[in-house]
C-alpha cells in the first residue's frame, strides 16, 4: 500500500485481527469495504439499503487467500483458461493506492497493480491495470487494462460479482430473454435462453453477444440492476449443493442466498490488444 496517498476524514485504513488490510468507507452516503489484497470490495451498503454485494459468513479473510464473495477480479484471464492460478493473478495479488475522492456524494477510489509485480509474475507480458470504485447510490466498478508492451497480448476477465438473493429457488433473471449461452456443467454450446433465467440446480454459464442491462429479482420484491460496459459477456452461476459442500470458504446453505452475475471479456469475448491498446471492462450494481 502506498502509505504516502492521502485519504478523506470518510475513508480509512484497517487492519484486521486477521492480519488482512482494507480500505474502509465510513461516509453519509455509503459504506463499503475493500481489500488491498486483489483489490476487492467486499462490502456495499448505500444509505438506508442493505448490502448490494454477498459475502461468504464463514470467511475469515485471512491474508494469503483469495475471499469468497464481494467482487473478485479475474485477469488477464478468465478461469484455467492459462496455466497458472484459477482466474490469473490480480485476486492474489496487493494493489497499491493510487488516489481517493470525496465529492460529496459519492466516493471514489483508484487502486493500481505494480507493474513490477504484473512482470514478476507474467515474465513474458507487459502490462499496467487499474481499477476505479465510484461507490454511492450505486456500486460503479471499472477495470482499466493497458498493454504496455511492443507485442499483441490476449485478455480475457471478468468482475465475478457475487449477489444477494433471499431465496435462489425464486430468484429470476430478466434481460438475458433469446441471447445464446455456453453451458459450461455440458459444453454444449449456443444454448438459447427461453425467458428468464431460474434455479432448480447447479449453473454455470457464459452468455455471449449480449450487453444489454440484466435484473435481478432476489425474491419478496428485491431487485438489483447490472448494467456492463466493454463486456459482450456475462457470467451467471450459482455452484448449488454438491459442489456448495467441496467450495473453500463456503458454507453448505451458502448456494440458497447468493448468485452471481459477472461482468467479462470471456470465451469468444476474450480480446487481443494491440501495444499501446487500452480496455475497461465496467459494471454497475444498483437496487431499485
Amino acid at each position: 500500500m502506498d502509505d504516502a496517498t492521502s485519504l478523506p476524514d470518510t475513508v480509512k485504513r484497517l487492519l484486521t485481527a486477521n492480519g488482512r488490510e482494507f480500505l474502509e468507507v465510513l461516509h453519509p452516503c455509503v459504506q463499503a469495504r475493500i481489500a488491498l489484497e486483489g483489490a476487492h470490495i467486499i462490502s456495499c451498503v448505500p444509505a438506508g439499503q442493505g448490502d448490494l454485494l454477498w459475502m461468504s459468513p464463514v470467511d475469515e479473510q485471512k491474508p494469503g487467500t483469495p475471499l469468497r464473495g464481494g467482487i473478485p477480479i479475474c485477469w488477464p484471464w478468465f478461469g484455467n483458461e492459462r496455466p497458472g492460478p484459477s482466474h490469473g493473478i490480480a485476486r492474489t495479488s496487493r494493489w497499491n493506492v493510487a488516489k481517493v475522492l470525496d465529492t460529496g456524494s459519492d466516493v471514489v477510489l483508484t487502486l493500481e497493480l505494480p507493474r513490477s509485480d504484473i512482470k514478476a509474475q507474467l515474465p513474458d507480458e507487459d502490462w499496467s491495470l487499474q481499477v476505479e470504485f465510484v461507490l454511492g447510490k450505486s456500486l460503479r466498478m471499472s477495470l482499466t487494462t493497458v498493454n504496455t508492451g511492443s507485442k499483441p497480448q490476449r485478455l480475457s476477465q471478468a468482475l465475478h460479482s457475487y449477489l444477494p438473493v433471499r431465496d435462489i429457488r425464486e430468484a429470476r433473471i430478466w434481460g438475458l430473454e433469446g441471447a445464446e449461452f455456453l453451458d459450461q456443467l455440458t459444453g454444449v454450446d449456443r444454448v438459447r435462453q427461453q425467458g428468464a433465467v431460474t434455479f432448480s440446480g447447479e449453473v454455470d454459464r457464459i452468455y455471449q453477444g449480449h450487453s444489454a442491462t440484466i435484473q435481478l429479482e432476489g425474491g419478496s420484491e428485491h431487485y438489483l440492476i447490472v448494467q456492463r460496459q466493454g463486456s459482450q459477456s456475462v457470467v451467471v452461476w450459482n455452484p448449488w449443493v454438491d459442489k456448495s459442500a467441496r467450495l473453500g470458504h463456503f458454507p453448505p446453505d451458502g448456494y440458497k442466498t447468493m448468485v452471481c452475475i459477472e461482468a467479462a471479456n470471456a470465451g469468444s469475448d476474450g480480446r487481443v490488444l494491440a501495444p499501446g491498446q487500452s480496455h475497461r471492462l465496467q459494471t454497475e450494481i444498483v437496487r431499485v
